[in-house]
Order: structure tokens, then C-alpha cells, then sequence
């Protein structure tokens, strides 16, 4: 469905694990004959309104999954999308959830991957961390037999600059 936005849990809980699809919304545009689904936008009140930069919220419904602990008794419950400008929220109607998510910053991604990666290799140390990096580079370089050519600058430090940019492969 092309006008479905599906949530997918990047990094799980102890109740819907990575991987599983923590809603989904139909977002199909509705014809003014099609009001059976629509909902009404939420008024905000005055002060709510300057704090968030509008008047109305549109929002449109979905189903969130939930679960049991260990991903038990998974089950599907009636849900919504609010849209709060560059912002959303799912709220998961039956239960009284609701989360909110925005644009997260390029450090904040990082942190999420590199705290996954370690929860999933078991190593607790930036040091063990780079070096599985390093590891992974290394074979990456072996499978795809990549050359480097060092340069021994020692000999002439006025020419440092002329022997790097003459170096084989350099601005191919």
C-alpha cells in the first residue's frame, strides 16, 4: 500500500523486539464523498497553539502492535498519528500511549548504532569497539584488494605538500 507509513522498532523493548513493526497508519489521501474514516483535526487551546506553532493537529488512524513480555500474545489495538509540525506522535488508544518522535541529530544516530553494535557484540569499550571496526576495514580492504602506496615525507618537509598530491591514484 502505497500511502501506508509502517513503524518499524529499530531498537527493540522487552515486550516487541528489533525488527517488528510497531504500527502502521494510513496516510491515503480522502475524497470529500470518504468521511467515514477521516477525523476531525485537534483544536488546540490558545497557549498550547503559540507553544506549538499551530491551531489544528491533523492526525489520521492506525493499528499499534503490543505484546507481552518475550513478544507474547502479540495483538494489533486501534491507534492514531498526530502530525505536530516537523513532529509526530502514535498513540495507542486503548492503553493511553503515546509517543512522540521528531528528527534525531547526527550524534544522537551514532550513539543509537554504537550502543546497538555493543549490545549485540557484548563488548562494553570504545578500545574493543574501534577495534572490531579496524578488523572489519581490514577484510573490507582484503575482499576488494585495495592498494595503498606510502610516502616517506622525512627526507624533504618543504615538499610534503607535492609529494602527497603526486601520489598514484590521487584526484582520479
Amino acid at each position: 500500500h502505497g500511502d501506508t507509513l509502517i513503524a518499524q522498532k529499530v531498537t527493540g523493548t522487552k515486550n516487541v523486539p528489533k525488527g517488528q513493526v510497531t504500527f502502521e497508519v494510513d496516510l491515503s489521501p480522502r475524497t470529500m464523498d470518504d468521511t467515514e474514516d477521516v477525523l476531525e483535526p485537534i483544536e488546540l487551546g490558545d497557549n498550547a497553539a503559540r507553544q506549538w506553532g499551530c491551531k489544528y493537529l491533523q492526525r489520521f488512524n492506525g493499528r499499534g502492535q503490543v505484546a507481552a513480555e518475550g513478544f507474547l500474545d502479540s495483538q494489533w489495538i486501534d491507534g492514531q498519528l498526530i502530525m505536530v509540525n516537523e513532529y509526530f506522535s502514535f498513540a495507542w488508544l486503548p492503553i493511553g500511549h503515546q509517543v512522540f518522535f521528531g528528527r534525531p541529530t547526527p550524534e544522537l544516530i551514532l550513539k543509537l548504532m554504537k550502543d546497538e553494535k555493543r549490545r549485540e557484540t557484548g563488548e562494553c569499550t570504545d578500545r574493543a569497539f574501534l577495534e572490531k571496526c579496524w578488523e572489519e576495514t581490514e577484510h573490507l580492504e582484503d575482499d576488494q584488494d585495495i592498494q595503498y602506496y606510502p610516502v616517506d615525507f622525512s627526507a624533504d618537509d618543504d615538499n610534503r605538500d607535492s609529494h602527497f598530491y603526486t601520489q598514484e591514484g590521487c584526484f582520479e
